[in-house]
């Protein structure tokens, strides 16, 4: 992704607008056609902000990826409103730091094939550890750093995934944290978004899983506007491997609808 042309998309959206964190973990089969309802949501609307989480292996797997994996990494990279982001798992500060910065280097050098785009943008930590303590700050600050200092990338996200309310320190070293993932049936609109950490709602996602097709979306999403979330998704299934064109088209138009 060009930074002159994602900051120009910035200016060109509303000061609230939400972004679409979209954790795509679906493997994508030939010619991406797994991913197909993905990416013509994404085509079908150029002005929504997409950052879209890869998994290849609960991780980057090897180097270079599958040839599938190339070809749809390639398609998604294409759009310009897309930004691509390597998933890495935690295991809530239990994995060595090691093993996260030797996944990192995998994801890194993604940049450097030089058959087919398959850069990504950032990392999306998952099953990061909301702990207030020393120890678990120093861990994700380190991890945060590794990522900006060896991704080489014009925007570099780093996004922790903790699912629930979450220590400010941990705030200074992500651009986004998703403070909420959890089934729709528990979602409670405004009241949800007031357990949150005061004052983060500007970095703050929300991902919900299992919504049922007669979710008002609309709704929802004005109330994250009105609070001024940063980051949205609601998917169908609670693993992220089915994806409705349907709902996506929804998500999409109340993003846009704000």
């Amino acid at each position: 992704m060009h930074l002159a042309w994602f900051i120009s998309l910035i200016f060109a959206l509303p000061c609230h607008s939400l972004f679409i964190l979209l954790p795509l973990y679906l493997y994508p089969g030939s010619s991406a056609s797994a991913w197909s309802n993905v990416t013509d949501a994404i085509a079908a609307n150029p002005t929504v902000q997409w950052q879209v989480i890869v998994n290849p292996n609960s991780g980057p797997g090897g180097y270079p990826p599958d040839a599938n994996y190339i070809a749809a990494l390639s398609k998604l990279n294409s759009y310009r409103n897309v930004v691509t982001l390597g998933y890495v798992a935690t295991n809530y500060g239990r994995i060595p730091y090691a093993t996260l910065t030797s996944q990192i280097d995998v994801y890194a050098r993604w940049a450097t094939y030089t058959q087919a785009n398959i850069a990504v943008d950032g990392v999306f930590f998952d099953e990061v550890n909301n702990t207030a303590a020393s120890d678990v700050y120093t861990y994700y600050e380190r991890a945060a750093a590794y990522v900006t200092d060896e991704i080489p990338s014009d925007v570099t996200p780093v996004i922790f995934n903790p699912g629930a309310p979450t220590p400010p320190q941990l705030f200074d070293y992500a651009d986004t944290v998703v403070q909420y993932e959890n089934a729709f049936s528990a979602y409670q609109d405004g009241a949800t978004i007031g357990t949150f950490q005061p004052g983060f709602n500007d970095q703050t996602a929300i991902i919900v899983h299992s919504t049922p097709s007669t979710a008002n979306l609309r709704s929802l999403v004005r109330t994250m506007v009105q609070e001024g979330i940063q980051a949205v998704y609601f998917g169908v299934d609670c693993c992220y491997n089915v994806f409705s064109g349907q709902l996506l088209s929804a998500l999409a138009s109340a993003v846009l609808a704000g």
